[in-house]
């Protein structure tokens, strides 16, 4: 991650779900519109959601939040996901 990137939500699937760095990074990418983006796993358990996976998504700079969310959620609304996005920065 490069530094002048920041975490701008953490995302919760379902206890039974996954998803891959790769596949996660283009869903965020393409959420955000923007190559300058970031995202990470969390350990297990972090905050209310016990044993459920976790990510930091990061974005840069240019990051618009209310678009970028609204296209994240519809993508992974699109592939069947559960989730919880929470807001963190900005």
């Amino acid at each position: 991650m490069a530094n002048h990137q920041t975490q701008v939500f953490i995302l919760h699937l379902g206890s039974q779900q996954s998803i891959g760095p790769g596949d996660l990074r283009v869903m965020w990418a393409t959420a955000c519109e923007s190559l300058d983006i970031a995202v990470s796993r969390r350990p297990p358990g972090h905050g209310n959601h016990t044993g459920r996976p976790c990510f930091g998504l990061w974005a840069g700079r240019e990051f618009h939040r209310a678009p970028a969310e609204r296209r994240m959620r519809a993508l992974l609304e699109a592939r069947g996901f559960l989730f919880t996005l929470t807001h963190t920065a900005l």
